[in-house]
C-alpha cells in the first residue's frame, strides 16, 4: 500500500462457539480502508460481511470471539490497535471516530425514548466540551456587541470547568441541585438545536416535531434517517453502513443512498458500505472488497472488478446479475458450513477452475496488479 490507510484490517479470525460447534467466521481477513473513499464489502448472506464491520468497532456479540489480527486505526497521525484498547477507551472511539449504521433501524432504535433523546446521548457524551465552547463563545460575542451576556457569572464559570473536565465531582454535584444546574438546561437546549440541525440534514420535513416522535411513529424511510443522523452527530471520519436500505422499498431505497452519497461530500467522511447488490456497489463505490465464507477473496477498484474479474467467485457473482435478453445463471453449489469449511480454499468444491492444490493448502492474498488484489492459487505467482 502507498498510501496511509484510515483503517487497516490484517489477518482478522472470528469464532463463534456454538453448541453445534465452532464456526470460523472469518479467516485471516485482511482489507485497508482509504481516507474518503466509499469502499464497498459484498457478497452473499453469511459470508461475513456483517461481523468484518462489528470486529472493527470491537462489538462482536457473544459467542462471538477475535482470536487474531489487528485492525488498526489512524488517529491523530498515530496508530492504534483497536483490539487492544480497553473497553472505557472503545467507547470514545465508537460513535466519534467510526460510526455504524445497522440494517434494521426499528431495532437499532430504543423503543421508550424519542428521537432527540436518542441522538443527544450520542452528542452529550461526545461532543460536551464543544457545545460548551460554543456556548462561552455565544456569550463573550454577546457582550462584545454591547447586549446582556447569555450566560449568568456562576454558569460561565461551570462551563469553563466543564471545558478541563465535563467528568468532574463538582460538576457532578452541581447538576444533582436544582439552584445550580441551570448550566445543563443551556447545554441541553444547545444539544437540541444540534438534533434539529442533524434532522435536517436528513432531508426530513418538519424536523422539529419529528425530533419528539417515537420510533413506533417513524415509517421505514424516517427511521432510516433518524438512524443515520445519530450515527453521523459526531462526524466520524468511518461510516460502516450495513445495508441500510434492506427493508425499504425501492423508492425509499434511492431516497436513501442518494441522501449518503450527498452527506458524505458535506461531511467529507469515508464510507464502508455493506452490500449483496453488485448494482448498488457499482452506483456507489470507489473500491471493492468481495467476501466469500469468511474471507476477503477479491479487493480492487470497481470498474476493475466489473471489467475485469479474477477470482471464479466474482465472476460467477457477477454472471448472477439478470440481463435482458440473457439466461438466468447461478452459482452451482451451496455455501460451505463454517462449522466445518473445506481444507484449502473455502470455494474449491464451487469452483470450475479447482486444482488438486486448492482442496489442500489455504490461498494466501496477492497483487495480481498495481491495485488488485485476488486469494486464489491461479495467481500465485502476482507482480512485483
Amino acid at each position: 500500500m502507498a498510501e496511509k490507510p484510515l483503517v487497516y484490517v490484517k489477518d482478522l479470525d472470528l469464532r463463534f462457539y456454538t453448541y453445534d460447534g465452532v464456526v470460523e467466521a472469518l479467516d485471516k481477513v485482511t482489507l485497508y480502508i482509504k481516507d474518503g473513499e466509499t469502499i464497498g464489502v459484498v457478497g452473499e448472506t453469511g459470508c461475513g460481511k456483517s461481523v468484518t464491520g462489528l470486529s472493527e468497532l470491537v462489538l462482536v456479540p457473544p459467542p462471538g470471539r477475535i482470536e487474531g489480527g489487528k485492525v488498526i486505526l489512524r488517529k491523530d497521525e498515530k496508530w492504534l490497535n483497536l483490539l487492544r484498547q480497553r473497553e472505557a477507551y472503545m467507547r470514545t472511539v465508537r460513535g466519534n471516530d467510526i460510526s455504524m449504521i445497522f440494517q434494521d433501524p426499528k431495532s437499532a432504535l430504543n423503543p421508550v425514548y424519542t428521537v432527540k433523546q436518542q441522538i443527544s446521548e450520542a452528542i452529550l457524551h461526545h461532543r460536551v466540551r464543544e457545545l460548551c465552547q460554543k456556548l462561552l463563545e455565544e456569550d463573550r460575542e454577546a457582550v462584545e456587541s454591547g447586549k446582556k451576556g447569555t450566560l449568568s457569572h456562576r454558569e460561565k464559570k461551570t462551563l469553563e470547568k466543564m471545558l478541563k473536565n465535563p467528568k468532574a465531582l463538582s460538576i457532578r454535584f452541581r447538576s444533582k441541585i436544582p439552584f445550580l444546574n441551570s448550566f445543563k438546561r443551556k447545554i441541553k437546549d444547545e444539544v437540541t438545536k444540534e438534533v434539529v440541525k442533524m434532522l435536517k440534514d436528513m432531508r426530513i420535513p418538519d424536523p422539529e416535531r419529528v425530533a419528539e416522535m417515537y420510533p413506533h411513529e417513524l415509517s421505514g424511510g424516517m427511521a432510516q434517517r433518524a438512524v443515520i443522523a445519530m450515527a453521523l452527530s459526531c462526524n466520524p471520519k468511518l461510516l460502516i453502513a450495513d445495508e441500510p436500505t434492506t427493508n425499504l422499498d425501492v423508492t425509499v431505497q434511492l431516497q436513501i443512498l442518494t441522501l449518503i452519497k450527498d452527506l458524505k461530500k458535506e461531511y467529507g467522511m469515508t464510507i464502508q458500505y455493506i452490500t449483496h447488490d453488485m448494482g448498488v456497489v457499482a452506483e456507489m463505490c470507489d473500491r471493492v472488497a468481495v467476501m466469500y465464507a469468511g474471507n476477503v477473496v477479491e479487493l480492487a477498484d470497481v470498474n476493475e472488478i466489473f471489467k475485469n474479474p479474477l477470482h471464479p467467485y466474482t465472476k460467477a457473482l457477477l454472471e448472477c446479475i439478470p440481463r435482458p435478453g440473457c439466461e438466468f445463471k447461478s452459482i452451482e453449489g451451496t455455501v460451505p458450513s463454517l462449522i466445518s469449511p473445506p481444507l484449502g480454499c473455502r470455494f474449491n468444491d464451487r469452483c470450475p477452475y479447482a486444482m488438486e492444490l486448492c482442496t489442500k493448502e489455504k490461498p494466501v492474498l496477492i497483487r495480481a496488479s498495481e491495485r488488485h488484489y485476488v486469494l486464489c492459487h491461479l495467481f500465485r505467482g502476482g507482480v512485483k
